[in-house]
């Protein structure tokens, strides 16, 4: 089941609940319910003289009304088909599959699910790009089949021609190249192609949204705001026990002993959700959050923010932007664009609740977040600590302190 469909059936539930608490004689929520009724039943506009339900349910009382209405919703909402927006979707989870060995997709599962934690389908769509640079600009020798099924991704997003039967990989998209530059030029190509993929919403989930909302009294969708964004969670991975408290006191031993016991469910949480789950992704994944949060003492940085004010890189364009989206979390979240990104990943607004991010769940979440978009699994698969530092912190800052941290988290798993 994909995301989208997962929504549509929270969003069910929430109108059957709703809907028949809508209050007084027929008001404008009311229209909301019929407009609704009738795009999902296919039936014409209501006429402008005619009061919402009037034609679709036999006349009886409005509470009745609504209690049907809701009934109704409930059985069409989770039918609303997909729109779907790309079907290269399939051929890049193909590709990823090809080129890390992994078994094929089994008939029936929607594009990444099995390679990814559970997300919006953008974030897959990012994490894919960014799995797939990895992997084109690691492959070796000589032109081989994966080089045909990069090169015959790139054409199908690209919309451009077959590749001819008799002409190699790269050469009608990058003449002239080297294999290994080819190979570079495709990766880039690659990932900006897969990660601007559109989305696949339906019209009429924009019109569920707008109904929910208008039910519960929240503010209005903002207009570049997908449907059920910051309404439901994002459903997460049955949690095991993958670091224990008396593990975590062993790594950070100078740590807030009760920080320590709040955080400890949260960080396993995330260590499933984000399949940071062998013992080398552990290692490296806790060796870093120790670091940035200070031993874990902290879920946010102790700065102001204000030297984040005006940075147009992090998408502070307001003024208090510095201030208001500091680093937070345990991999510390800076910056108005990167709050946005994370709470459309974890159903959650960030952008009008920055604080938010600073609690203990979402300090532990959103940290795998940023863990899982940027790849790092692969990295700690190859105890590659500074390459891993390097992308978190964009220098080298505190790399012998994430070493100590390293050292000693591998002392207590025995690697």
């Amino acid at each position: 089941m994909s995301q989208v469909e997962i929504w549509r059936g929270q969003a069910a539930n929430a109108l059957k609940s709703l809907v028949p608490k809508i209050s007084g004689g027929i008001n404008a929520t009311d229209g909301l319910v019929d407009d609704l009724l009738r795009v999902l039943s296919g039936l014409p506009d209501r006429p402008i003289d005619r009061q919402p339900y009037a034609g679709i349910f036999t006349a009886v009382d409005v509470p009745s009304w609504r209690r049907q209405a809701a009934d109704r919703l409930a059985t069409l909402v989770p039918k609303i088909p997909n729109v779907v927006g790309s079907i290269n979707d399939e051929q890049v989870d193909s590709l990823i599959r090809a080129l890390g060995n992994l078994p094929p997709r089994p008939d029936g599962r929607e594009p990444y699910t099995g390679i990814f934690a559970a997300a919006d389908l953008p974030t897959w769509r990012k994490q894919a790009g960014n799995r797939l640079f990895i992997q084109i600009t690691g492959l070796k020798g000589n032109i081989s089949a994966n080089d045909g099924l990069v090169d015959d991704l790139v054409r199908s997003i690209s919309q451009l021609p077959a590749r001819p039967s008799g002409r190699k990989p790269y050469e009608g998209l990058f003449p002239g190249l080297t294999i290994g530059t080819a190979r570079n030029q495709a990766a880039e190509r690659v990932k900006q192609l897969v990660t601007n993929l559109e989305d696949d919403f339906n019209p009429k989930d924009f019109l569920v949204d707008d109904l929910i909302r208008a039910v519960n009294k929240l503010p209005a969708r903002p207009p570049e705001q997908e449907p059920y964004e910051g309404l439901f969670p994002s459903p997460t991975s049955p949690t095991s026990n993958l670091i224990s408290l008396a593990q975590l006191k062993a790594i950070a031993p100078f740590s807030n002993q009760s920080r320590l016991t709040q955080l400890g469910p949260f960080i396993n949480q995330a260590l499933n959700a984000y399949k940071i789950n062998t013992p080398l992704r552990i290692v490296h994944f806790i060796a870093q959050i120790a670091h940035e949060s200070d031993a874990f003492n902290t879920n946010e940085e102790y700065a102001s923010g204000a030297g984040y004010e005006g940075r147009g890189d992090l998408g502070n364009t307001q003024p208090g932007d510095g201030r208001r989206f500091k680093g937070r979390g345990l991999i510390q979240v800076t910056g108005r664009s990167n709050y946005r990104d994370c709470g459309k990943a974890l159903g959650v607004d960030l952008i009008n609740n920055p604080k938010r991010l600073a609690d203990f769940d979402l300090a532990a979440r959103s940290a795998g977040w940023f863990w899982n978009r940027e790849g790092l699994n692969e990295f700690a698969d190859r105890d590659d600590v500074t390459r891993i530092t390097r992308i978190i912190n964009g220098g080298y800052n505190g790399l012998d302190d994430r070493k100590a941290y390293l050292s000693r988290a591998k002392r207590v798993f025995r690697i």
